[in-house]
């Protein structure tokens, strides 16, 4: 897969289990809510170096990445897209980048599935509620 047309999205999670969610404030994607993500660069060697880079620009902490859980056709700019699941110190602070996005917050699978989310996301979580998928 390109580099240049695939996307990474991080799987947050607190110590209750809540998701992380960020919601997009760009022109087109106004209003639409996900976890943590972006495109692999050029910069990234490995898919893991892009998740760990994205999570940093989007939301200010380090993450370690741990599994791949699913990678999907994208609907974005991107061709396709991989979500993760990742580590994090709690004790870290969110910090968004008020650039691209306009707030953020932690949601349990119920309550982000009534958000407006990137279709993707929907699909995602809803293959997670209906345990077609597992974390």
């Amino acid at each position: 897969m390109s580099i240049t047309t695939h996307g990474v999205i991080a799987l947050v999670r607190d110590t209750e289990g809540k998701f992380l969610l960020i919601e997009d404030k760009r022109d087109g994607v106004k209003g639409f809510w996900a976890p943590p993500h972006g495109c692999q660069e050029d910069i990234d060697k490995t898919e893991s170096d892009a998740v760990i880079r994205e999570v940093k620009e989007k939301v200010g902490i380090v993450v370690k990445p741990i599994k791949k859980i699913l990678t999907q056709r994208a609907d974005t700019t991107v061709k396709t897209v991989t979500f993760w699941t990742v580590s994090f110190d709690n004790e870290q602070e969110i910090k968004i980048d008020n650039t691209k996005l306009s707030k953020y917050g932690w949601f349990t699978l119920d309550e982000a599935l009534n958000l407006s989310l990137y279709p993707g996301t929907k699909i995602f979580f809803d293959k997670l509620k209906h345990k077609t998928i597992c974390l």
